[in-house]
Parts: structure tokens; sequence; C-alpha cells
């Protein structure tokens, strides 16, 4: 699956935007619409374009288009069950840290195949 440079970059922000979502009311449905909509999609997408990028590159085909929005929102609630457990788990759960944490994870699965590329020699 390709997507252009800008749904990309979108896509590492996403959860800095929804970080400064925080920052609004409670109350506020721009604050729950922002961070509902990452965690439901935004890191599952991360890592399903991470394994869509290794599977290409290992001559394998990728999966379609539903299968692919279907696991994004799977890994998405995974990966926030995950976080949100490991911190309630040591005593530090607060909305804020999970998704400074899942920010990070989101940018960081992002921007893996792209510094990948960065390495490689061309023959």
């Amino acid at each position: 699956m390709r997507f252009p440079l800008l749904l990309i970059v979108l896509l590492a922000l996403s959860g800095w935007i929804a970080l400064a979502a925080t920052a609004m009311p409670p109350e506020s449905p721009v604050r729950v619409l922002v961070s509902v909509a990452f965690l439901f999609l935004c890191p599952g997408t991360a890592a399903v374009l991470l394994a869509d990028a290794l599977m290409t590159r290992r001559g394998i085909r990728p999966y379609g288009t539903l299968a692919s929005v279907v696991l994004a929102v799977a890994v998405s609630l995974a990966l926030a069950t995950l976080v949100s457990e490991a911190f309630a788990l040591t005593g530090t759960f607060t909305m804020v840290r999970c998704l400074i944490t899942l920010a990070a994870l989101t940018t960081g699965l992002v921007l893996i195949p792209r510094l990948t590329h960065l390495g490689e020699v061309k023959s």
C-alpha cells in the first residue's frame, strides 16, 4: 500500500496533534474526537504500513485494503491496551503518558521504513 508523503507526515504527527489536543478542556468535543480517532486508527496504521513495507521487500503480496483497515483498528486497540495496562500496573497511568508513548511509537513505526532506505546501497 503506497501513501503520499503528506499522509505519511500527518500519520507521523498524529499522536503529537492528539497530545496537543489534551490542552483543551476535558469536555471539549474536539479533544475527544481527536484522541479517539488517534487511538483507534493511527498506531495500527503505522504498524500495518511497516508490515506492508517488509512484506513487499520480501516479495510477498500484501493483503487488501479492507484487511488493512481491519488490522489497523485491531492493532491500534491492542497497542493502546498494552500501553495503558503497563502504566496501570506500575501505578503511573495518565492519559498524557499513554498518548506520549503511543505518539512516539507511531512516529517511530512510520519512520522505520523510510530510514532503512537511506542505508541501502543500490547496485
